[in-house]
Parts: C-alpha cells; structure tokens; sequence
C-alpha cells in the first residue's frame, strides 16, 4: 500500500466549494431575505474577484473578501441590532452613498493590498538575503583567517 502523501495528486476541495455556496445563499434567501439583500450588495466585488480569480489559492480573490467584508460587516450588524428586518428597511439603508463607499471602499483597499504586497514582500526578503549573505561571507573570511588559503581555491575579496 502506496503511503497517502505520494503517488497521485488529487485536486482537493475547500469547505466553500461553488455547491456549498449556491446552497447556503438559497437557505439564507428563503430564511433571512434581508441579511441575503445587504450581504449580495454589498459583497458584489468579493464576488467579480472570485469569477475572475484563477490563480491556485485565489489570493486575490481572499484578499478582496476579507476586506470587503469587514466593510459589510458593521452593516449586517445594525441590520440585526436595531431590528429592520425588512427588505424594504435593509435596501433603503445598503443603497445610501456612504454605505455603499465604505463597503466597496473596503473591497477596494483589498485590490490595493494585494496589488502592493507582493513587491514589499520582495524587497523584505530581498533585504534579509543581503543581510544573511553579507553575515556568511564576514564567517568566511574569518574562516580562512583561521585555517588559511588552502582552505579554499579563491574567495571573492
């Protein structure tokens, strides 16, 4: 018997699969109409991202939905607190213009993030390279200063 981690890859799937998905909004749809309103509004670029994501892992995509999210968030929370548990009372609330700015002004700081951090990251590591290089090549000449030249042919000096 083949141990599990090698021979064939399978193409495993996530807790949020596109079934899963479609399943949980028809039983949000039917049981909260209003949360279902404010959240497919609001969540509008979370969703293009994840259409238009095909990258392995959809970074991007999960960048976006984090963000866009926490936009959303304080939203659903007032919906629920203060109890307008109306379809009418919950799109008369998500289509005023500052809602709708910071819940896509959030999506879009999540753009933003995942378009800067890869070049931060690069530099970061680019950076903590020079530095371990320039630590091993100082260990090297140490080394040669203890042991001599026949230790190695050439150095660069």
């Amino acid at each position: 018997m083949a141990p599990r981690g090698k021979g064939k890859k399978t193409k495993g799937r996530g807790a949020f699969s596109g079934l899963s998905i479609i399943a949980s909004a028809v039983l949000l749809f039917v049981v909260a109409l209003p949360t279902f309103v404010t959240l497919a509004v609001g969540l509008l670029p979370s969703m293009a991202a994840f259409i238009f994501d095909r990258s392995p892992g959809r970074m991007m995509a999960r960048c976006v939905f984090g963000l866009n999210f926490s936009g959303v968030a304080p939203y659903l929370l007032e919906l629920w607190q203060h109890g307008a548990q109306s379809v009418g009372g919950a799109t008369q609330h998500v289509f005023q213009p500052l809602a709708l700015s910071i819940m896509y002004g959030a999506a879009g700081l999540g753009w933003l993030m995942y378009l800067a951090m890869p070049p931060i990251i690069a530099n970061i590591l680019n950076l903590s390279a020079q530095r371990r290089i320039s630590e091993l090549r100082k260990n090297q000449r140490n080394l040669i200063k203890t042991w001599g030249d026949s230790l190695i042919k050439e150095v660069d000096r």
